[in-house]
């Protein structure tokens, strides 16, 4: 069997929120790798892979992958919300991941709040967690 890298995990990711079609219809602008382009319509997420250490037996490899989900809204109870029900989808979620079997995927901490001003001078709220995902596959 081919081994598989932390993009699988990673699409295993978007595929969840994106079944959830609550959560992806009030995300307007959509969730987004790394960050967002310009002239997004608020409210949208962005994702990012913090770290994605590898951990090999003689039979196995596990992958813990950790990646940081932040919503950004102009309106601050609207990030909080939809950061939560980001959280209720993802945190104990059972992911899909191809190649690989999933064994867990928790949310292990809230980001730091942010606010900062967009291109038209409007206060932006970005609110959000990281998720670790443990996955294995045979060697």
């Amino acid at each position: 069997m081919p081994i598989t890298t932390s993009q699988n995990i990673v699409r295993a990711l978007v595929a969840t929120y994106r079944a959830n079609g609550t959560l992806k219809a009030a995300l307007v602008g959509g969730l987004h790798e790394g960050f967002s382009a310009e002239k997004l319509v608020y409210p949208f997420g962005v994702y990012n892979v913090v770290a994605a250490p590898y951990e090999d037996d003689w039979t196995h490899r596990t992958i813990v992958c950790l990646i940081d989900v932040t919503i950004f809204s102009r309106n601050q109870v609207e990030a909080s919300n939809l950061d939560e029900s980001m959280g209720q989808t993802l945190d104990g979620a059972s992911l899909s991941v191809a190649g690989q079997t999933s064994l867990i995927c928790y949310r292990v901490a809230d980001l730091p709040r942010s606010v900062d001003l967009d291109e038209e001078g409007q206060k932006v709220y970005g609110v959000g967690g990281s998720y670790e995902i443990w996955t294995s596959q045979s060697l």
